[in-house]
């Protein structure tokens, strides 16, 4: 699988940079922020908050539908 720059704040270059997480000087795009294993572990977490949050917009969903559904049930529609 090949990977796709740029990923979070960091792409590839020849420019020395001090990363903007851990601090550590790394080589990479002139206008990068981070280095790589940091800005792959940001955009994990990224990831993981949007998963909680589309779960918990499917679980307000799902609770909805299960209200209008009941209402439904009681008014006999």
């Amino acid at each position: 699988m090949k990977i796709k720059y740029p990923i979070g704040g960091f792409a590839p270059g020849w420019y020395s940079n001090k990363c903007s997480s851990c601090g550590e000087e790394f080589i990479g795009d002139k206008l990068a922020i981070q280095c790589e294993p940091c800005a792959i572990n940001a955009v994990n977490e990224s990831n993981k908050q949007a998963l909680a949050e589309l779960h918990k917009l499917k679980t307000a969903l799902e609770k909805i539908k299960f209200s209008n559904d009941t209402i439904n049930e009681i008014l006999g529609k």
